[in-house]
């Protein structure tokens, strides 16, 4: 009996190690043939999958030195280290270059203008006209940021105050200043029809936003944000402003009427895209990088779109309302929404990418650049 018993058992156990091991390969097959469905929506194929990027030219290469930035100013690329400056057309030939010391070194462009400057430190080169021009400060340069029409505004330190501002025309005229004597500045803007300019400071109650209207030396308005370190401001094209910090967002009209805010809640914040043409966040839910959301934002701070991210990305890029989306082995391209354009495959090292008129790609390692196309 007691064999007969066993016979049984291990007949059952075969039967169903059997039947398990179809319904494994059954299902094997079904996700091989309906894998797109199982995909993320951001991810439309695994990156095994993916074409690689078409290389439209011949790799150039650039100074290096530690702590690379790059910026576009119209279609010629501006890299920023701790060795100086070079700037480079768009078949990547060295227009200029100076070599200088910076500990921070940052950049920022338009279309026909940009600047290189040492965050805390006293250099600034603005480039305008074909030539450099030193606008080296005394005191320490807080920020340095252009708008579409170039002019600057040009935040630091200044003896008996909490900062000044000055701000710059498109001729690098200037054309008007401000002394804070309450808040510490952390940034500044000048509005994309430069008849405003936006000053955001620290105080002990939080973050504040002075607003002026250039043709007068009064402020015009303010707006707060309570209990918060803001570090960036942004215009966006139609003259509305946002305020980011490490717990949420903040957005204003000209005026400095709240019109919403975004709480991060319990994610981190690993990356943003702030300009006229682009609001965009990367929210992670863990340190390591892992549940990560890329979030963007409309001029009233309606959220614009969401997409799930397989990591942390490397870089963020836009261009005329499109963000370009750098990941370790992927590059992909979004509309203004969120909506996945297009992606592509691309070999790991990049360090940064920006992204060109008519969806054209500069991939950047820190020391060689490569014009690409989607395919």
């Amino acid at each position: 009996m007691v064999s007969d018993k066993r016979t049984k058992q291990n007949s059952t156990r075969r039967i169903l190690a059997v039947i398990l091991t179809l319904l494994v390969l059954i299902l094997a097959v079904i996700v091989f043939l309906y894998k797109d469905r199982f995909a993320p929506s951001s991810l439309s194929k695994s990156s095994e999958y993916l074409a690689d990027m078409v290389s439209s030219n011949e790799p150039f290469t650039y100074e290096t030195g530690s702590q690379q930035m790059f910026a576009l100013m119209g279609s010629s690329l501006a890299v920023a280290s701790s060795t100086g400056l070079q700037l480079l057309d768009k078949d990547g030939n060295t227009v200029s270059r100076e070599v200088f010391s910076m500990t921070n070194p940052t950049v920022c462009g338009s279309n026909n203008t940009c600047a290189f400057y040492d965050v805390g430190g006293y250099s600034l080169r603005i480039y305008k006209d074909g030539e450099f021009k030193n606008m080296d400060r005394d005191s320490a340069i807080t920020s340095v940021s252009v708008n579409s029409s170039g002019y600057y505004a040009v935040a630091g330190e200044d003896p008996g105050y909490k900062g000044s501002v000055k701000v710059y025309n498109s001729a690098l005229e200037p054309v008007y200043e401000w002394y804070s004597g309450s808040g510490y500045i952390i940034d500044a803007a000048v509005s994309p029809d430069s008849t405003m300019l936006a000053v955001l400071c620290v105080e002990s109650s939080g973050s504040i936003v002075h607003i002026f209207k250039m043709d007068s030396e009064d402020e015009y308005a303010s707006a707060s944000v309570p209990d918060e370190l803001a570090f960036k401001l942004s215009f966006e094209a139609g003259g509305n402003f946002c305020t980011i910090s490490e717990k949420s967002m903040h957005f204003f009209s000209s005026n400095g009427k709240e019109l919403s805010s975004y709480d991060f809640g319990d994610h981190y914040l690993a990356d943003y895209e702030l300009n006229e043409n682009c609001w965009a966040v990367v929210l992670s839910k863990y340190v390591s990088g892992s549940d990560v959301t890329l979030l963007s934002f409309e001029s009233s701070g309606k959220q614009g779109g969401s997409s799930s991210l397989s990591s942390e990305p490397v870089a963020l890029a836009s261009q005329g309302g499109k963000l370009l989306v750098l990941g370790s082995s992927d590059i992909a391209l979004y509309s203004r929404d969120l909506r996945l354009q297009k992606q592509n495959h691309v070999v790991p090292g990049f360090v940064s990418a920006v992204l060109l008129p008519r969806d054209s790609v500069l991939l950047l390692s820190s020391h060689y650049g490569e014009k690409c196309e989607f395919s």
